[in-house]
């Protein structure tokens, strides 16, 4: 079982969100966003601790945290009391319940789960209606609430009558006349319906851990320890401490044999208080007989007592140390539960793989046996799993140590437990384990209190994006997502030379001091993919690629169809050119190379030949074939057009124009062509990086204001292209 759905409703900074959790749960956003308000609001659905006043959003709305479980089986019912069995069984659909804290700020809380219930607002007001209502009353006033039910209500003389008799009408309305509605749980299911739940472990981003390192149950780092030795029960070790507790029950206590007769093995102190207490009670009370019983001690009781001691050189508990080693002890605790469950899981297949050998080598009757034995496990009731809230666990740890705790996380999802983390560090996600992904980002309207907003994805229902995600965490690109803003480049040498020439052009144009990500992207076909998938997040995405996005591969960009149009009107510009210049398209060898790798050039090809021995043999071909032939060479043209719009010496008509207005939708395209054509004069290297940090070092040898840089035309003037970008990224 596990947390399907969380729906937080005028929390905090929380005005209204929800999203779908997984087993892996990674919210991300700004300080001051709500990150750790979504994680308290589900920890506050369990443990229904008071709130203040001003824990209200909007403080004339009560709070709503609804949290919907699915995965519910039998064996889960199970750790329910029979006699409350059933009724939860009858509010569970499909092995999922939806249940709501409510906070209201005139009372406490309470827990209530959603119903299927009437649009009619009379059905709400059906208590009020019979208060105080005795014999025929009863049935006038249900009448005269529901005059379309009266025939329903004839005979009807009693309170518990007329509920009874609206609960029928109710089941009997068609499903366009009912709604979801929150509704008390049946009687008696509030106190146990914990119980069915999983169990939530809290470990807030506090810096005095000094609680949470206590042992006592009520703190986390106390429920790691439980959940910690919980796991060693049922192992041959704690076996013998819980027979040695009966040892010591019998000395304390009378026994009494299978038979009933009674066993006073106790120790001879204990037998003379008991006798001196009830001397003196007899002397009141002459047939009253007193007998002493001291509970045997419980594992829990024990281990509940437990402490660290941590040896620094100084030989203390662990509350007197420091923060960061706190911290670090508390998931060192949450590793070795890990570790030790896998342990015992695997000792545990391994057991029940020797009973299944050992039942195959016995007869059929035993192996029968066996199978009743199998199947009778199945009324057993499971244990609760759990559901661990981190809050910035990252905090005081080195980041090769984050990445060790990290897999530690992971393998909580493994023993089948839901994880919850809110970080700023991209080592707490990844996509492998990481399939919800939330972020948070501060809304601030105008005339309303600033709020939360929250955007997820499950990388589990969305491949594409899915692939999206590996890249970027694979190219160690996953910090762009703590950022408001991204570009996008198509490989390194563009991200090594943008980001120092545009510090060089104006201090104020830092990337890293203004939290820009600069993202190589492996070539402009990759665009629409990282885009699309920093646009759920609400990252505003910046796009530089060169002159051959505007070739080839437009058709990706998300432009308006004026864009689209000034596009065509480029190209029949280039083309025009192209045919009064009599250029020549420059096929370069790798483009050729190229050209004949893919296979359906090779097709064309071939059919070129056919159509070539045809025509040799007198044949007249007819328009179809003709068109193949131009497709063949339609390569070419392209070159062509590359040629001419990266040629500075050549003006075509509107360039300028389509590229000033590409900026307008954070699109740009080089005018020159490739980054390398923004070099200053005399650049050198062995490749492309190495260029481009030459480039840079000539830049910083300039003693003149940098002027060697492009420029267009923008508004009837001559700018720097560079200064243009970098104003829109920036500004």
């Amino acid at each position: 079982m596990n947390i399907s759905k969380i729906a937080i409703k005028n929390y905090r900074g929380l005005k209204s969100c929800e999203f779908n959790p997984t087993e892996f749960v990674c919210i991300i956003g700004e300080n001051n966003a709500g990150k750790s308000t979504a994680l308290l609001a589900t920890s506050l659905f369990f443990s229904g601790s008071s709130i203040r006043e001003t824990d209200y959003y909007d403080k004339s709305e009560p709070v709503l945290i609804e949290l919907t479980f699915s995965g519910i089986i039998d064996a889960d019912l199970n750790r329910i009391t029979p006699a409350h069995r059933d009724r939860l069984r009858s509010i569970i659909e499909d092995g999922s319940i939806t249940l709501t804290r409510r906070y209201r700020p005139d009372s406490g809380s309470e827990i209530l789960y959603t119903k299927m219930s009437p649009v009619n607002p009379n059905f709400d007001l059906v208590a009020t209606t019979l208060s105080g209502a005795r014999g025929d009353d009863v049935r006038v006033r249900m009448v005269a609430l529901f005059p379309q039910f009266e025939q329903s209500f004839e005979g009807c003389t009693t309170q518990k009558r007329a509920k009874e008799i609206v609960e029928e009408i109710i089941d009997s309305l068609p499903e366009d006349q009912l709604v979801p509605k929150l509704a008390p749980l049946p009687t008696g299911i509030p106190e146990s319906v914990l119980a069915l739940l999983p169990e939530p472990i809290y470990i807030p981003a506090v810096k005095d851990l000094k609680d949470e390192v206590k042992t006592k149950e009520s703190t986390s780092f106390g429920k790691l320890v439980s959940i910690l030795l919980k796991s060693l029960e049922g192992t041959e070790d704690i076996q013998d401490i819980l027979d040695s507790f009966n040892r010591l029950h019998d000395m304390i206590n009378v026994s009494y044999t299978e038979e009933g007769e009674k066993q006073d093995n106790r120790i001879s102190k204990l037998k003379e208080i008991e006798s001196s207490i009830q001397n003196f009670l007899n002397e009141n009370f002459p047939d009253v007989d007193v007998e002493l019983e001291i509970p045997k001690p419980a594992l829990r009781q024990i281990f509940g007592n437990a402490r660290i001691l941590i040896d620094d050189g100084v030989k203390d508990v662990a509350d007197t140390k420091g923060d960061g080693l706190k911290r670090s002890l508390t998931f060192a605790l949450l590793r070795a539960y890990v570790e030790h469950s896998r342990i015992q899981k695997k000792l545990e297949r391994e057991k029940k793989e020797q009973e299944k050998r050992e039942a195959e080598q016995n007869n059929d009757g035993v192996a029968s046996a066996a199978a009743e034995e199998l199947g009778a496990e199945e009324s057993i009731a499971i244990e609760q799993s759990y559901i661990f809230l981190f809050e910035e666990p990252e905090l005081f740890l080195h980041p090769n140590a984050q990445k060790i705790l990290f897999g530690a996380l992971e393998g909580l999802t493994d023993l089948g437990h839901q994880v919850f983390t809110t970080t700023h560090s991209p080592l707490f996600f990844s996509p492998k384990s990481t399939n919800t992904f939330a972020r948070i980002k501060k809304v601030y309207p105008e005339n309303e209190v600033p709020f939360g907003e929250l955007t997820s994805i499950n990388l589990l229902e969305n491949i594409g994006l899915r692939d999206a995600f590996q890249i970027i965490c694979y190219e160690n690109n996953a910090a762009a997502f703590f950022s408001k803003k991204v570009l996008l480049v198509e490989g390194i040498s563009d991200l090594i030379y943008v980001k120092e020439l545009a510090k060089r052009l104006d201090p104020d144009w830092n990337f890293d001091y203004c939290n820009v990500p600069i993202i190589p992207i492996d070539g402009k076909t990759n665009v629409k993919k990282f885009k699309d998938f920093y646009d759920i997040f609400q990252i505003e995405v910046f796009t530089l690629l060169d002159a051959d996005a505007m070739i080839e591969g437009f058709e990706k960009f998300d432009v308006p169809d004026a864009i689209k149009n000034e596009r065509n009107a480029l190209f029949e510009a280039l083309d025009g050119i192209a045919a009064e210049r009599l250029v020549q398209a420059a096929t370069t060898r790798s483009k050729i190379k190229e050209l004949t790798r893919r296979y359906s050039w090779r097709e064309r090809y071939e059919n070129l030949k056919t159509l070539s021995r045809r025509v040799a043999e007198g044949e007249v071909l007819n328009e179809e074939e003709l068109l193949t032939i131009e497709y063949l060479f339609s390569d070419e043209a392209q070159n062509i057009r590359r040629q001419i719009f990266t040629d500075n010496s050549i003006s075509v008509p509107g360039k300028d124009s389509l590229i000033c207005n590409l900026m307008d939708h954070n699109i740009f395209v080089l005018s020159r062509g490739a980054i390398e054509s923004y070099y200053p004069a005399g650049v050198t290297g062995n490749d492309k990086p190495s260029k481009a940090l030459n480039a840079i070092e000539i830049i910083d040898a300039m003693e003149a204001p940098i002027d060697f840089l492009p420029k267009i035309t923008y508004q009837n003037n001559q700018v720097c292209e560079m200064r243009m970008i970098f104003g829109r990224i920036f500004n």
